[in-house]
């Protein structure tokens, strides 16, 4: 990590700020993604070791592990049931943006945010993801109403929510903007210790720059 860093400094002290996003969010979307791969998976093991809907887990289970999980699962995902019809929804859409297909991904994940028929977190999640795989073409002002309703919950992915929209602001070159934003999110108390470290490293080049 500490290289990213200091790629991230040389980007700032050249005062390619927008450039330095750009290449950076690629590290917190497949951290994103990856967290939400990992809870989908644990999920869904569980329901199968608790023999829950044992088909489903069998689908499911074989649709990821195959060769093209996205054929695999949209073959199997009308006989999926519960919980997994969620969790193959996800894997879709993380499908799309590990192939490099942004605005599909994006208009996944804001189709899984808009649902009314499960958790606020998923839909939360769903949100957040659409944000950070959106496209380079896609409105800043658009982005920051997203993330808006995030930053001014109590949800566990506000300061996920804060950082991406220090990301914004520095895209506006707005580094005042970014840098009270991470102050902000330094400040959570309920945050992971690797997402405060990122976010005070950030802040200490962003200070220097």
């Amino acid at each position: 990590m500490a290289d990213i860093f200091d790629e991230i400094n040389e980007e700032l002290k050249q005062d390619r700020m927008t450039a330095l996003w750009q290449r950076y969010g690629k590290y917190v979307i497949a951290f994103v993604i990856a967290v939400v791969a990992g809870v989908s998976l644990t999920q869904g093991y569980s329901y199968y070791t608790q023999k829950r809907d044992a088909r489903s887990a069998d689908l499911f289970f074989n649709a990821i592990l195959s060769d093209d999980v996205s054929v695999t699962l949209e073959a199997a995902k009308e006989e999926l049931s519960g919980g997994y019809v969620l969790l193959a929804e996800f894997r879709l859409a993380a499908a799309l943006a590990e192939n490099d297909q942004a605005t599909e991904a994006e208009q996944h994940y804001l189709s899984i945010a808009a649902r009314d028929d499960i958790q606020q977190i998923y839909r939360d999640i769903a949100l957040l993801l659409s944000i950070m795989q959106a496209p380079e073409s896609t409105q800043l002002s658009d982005l920051q109403t997203r993330l808006d309703p995030l930053i001014a919950s109590v949800s566990p992915l506000k300061g996920l929510a804060l950082e991406q929209a220090a990301a914004l602001d520095v895209r506006r070159g707005n580094k005042a903007a970014a840098i009270k934003k991470l102050n902000e999110l330094v400040a959570l108390t309920d945050i992971p210790a690797s997402l405060r470290q990122r976010a005070a490293q950030i802040l200490t080049v962003l200070d220097n720059s």
